[in-house]
């Protein structure tokens, strides 16, 4: 028997293509968690002199916190002697410039003396130097006029003597405003650090552990970070979203606009339509997840969320086809 090959490839090929459809395509299972879109972000401080800070304490996770109550604390290293140092340092400079500041109004009071002891001089050598020659003899007339050149020039020692003073002192009033504002700088940097040390809670809500963004693991007390990096956020129910991390492969999948449906692992049953809202524009790699970069990804909830849904709750999503 003869076989018509063309005939099967007829047949073959729209079941090959059907195969790859993009209706055929698996839609991504997201995952992700409950977050609050205004919540406190606490990220780690940037302290005077250190790169790296290590966490000393943080409340437990999940515990309520009020307004104006410590969630985070991190070790503050030398900050506390060096801090002691610079105030030691300002309030010398302090003492030094107000020593040399009195001296010199001391000199400018003897310079001032010294000018006015040389204008009565002038003042008398003016009499004597008026007595007209002839009415006198010749050397005491000599002598009056020899003695008034002799003043005027002291006087004029003294004017600059009082001048040079004073520029001293402007200058000193300068020199030392310089050191003292250098000094309370360098107080107040280690200061703000020293105080950044321990972190308030400035809403009240739950404590939430941030991530590592490298890893992708949670972050806990004792661990060395970067300055700026979030290690966790304060949050409540008002203005939840959620927030997802797609694999790079299937971003393109998830545009903007995209509906899904949300469930939540601790609590069975709860189903929620949300709407993708913003995705990143670049994707991050995480150590402990499959290769390749993952983009982050929100989605407003279309529908009042169920009380028993907490900020950092584990969510997933499945996009409706």
């Amino acid at each position: 028997m003869t076989v018509n090959k063309t005939a099967g490839y007829r047949v073959l090929l729209p079941l090959l293509l059907g195969l790859f459809t993009p209706a055929s395509y698996s839609q991504p299972l997201l995952t992700g968690i409950i977050q609050d879109a205004g919540a406190q972000t606490i990220e780690m401080p940037r302290l005077a002199g250190a790169w790296q800070v290590q966490i000393a304490w943080m409340a437990p996770e999940g515990e309520s916190v009020s307004a104006g109550e410590p969630v985070v604390k991190v070790d503050p290293g030398t900050l506390i002697a060096d801090e002691e140092q610079a105030r030691t340092d300002l309030e010398k400079k302090k003492l030094e410039s107000a020593r040399r500041l009195d001296e010199l109004a001391l000199e400018i009071l003897d310079a001032e003396q010294a000018l006015a002891e040389a204008e009565s001089a002038v003042r008398l050598a003016k009499i004597d130097a008026r007595i007209p020659e002839g009415t006198i003899p010749k050397l005491d007339f000599d002598r009056y006029q020899l003695a008034l050149t002799v003043a005027l020039q002291a006087k004029q020692r003294a004017e600059a003597e009082l001048a040079a003073k004073r520029l001293e002192r402007e200058g000193a009033e300068r020199e030392t405003a310089l050191e003292i504002a250098k000094a309370e700088t360098q107080w107040q940097r280690l200061k703000t650090s020293l105080e950044q040390t321990e972190i308030v809670a400035e809403k009240a809500g739950f404590l939430i552990y941030g991530e590592n963004p490298f890893s992708g693991k949670k972050i806990f007390p004792g661990e060395t970070l970067f300055a700026g990096f979030e290690i966790a956020s304060v949050a409540s129910r008002e203005g939840l979203q959620f927030r997802f991390w797609v694999h790079e492969a299937d971003i393109h999948k998830i545009p903007v606009g995209t509906s899904l449906t949300i469930s939540a692992d601790a609590v069975d049953g709860i189903r929620i339509p949300a709407e993708v809202t913003w995705t990143s524009n670049q994707a991050s790699s995480r150590e402990d997840w499959s290769a390749g970069g993952y983009f982050e990804l929100l989605a407003e909830p279309l529908e009042v969320l169920p009380e028993a849904l907490m900020p950092g709750m584990a969510i997933m999503g499945r996009p409706n086809t």
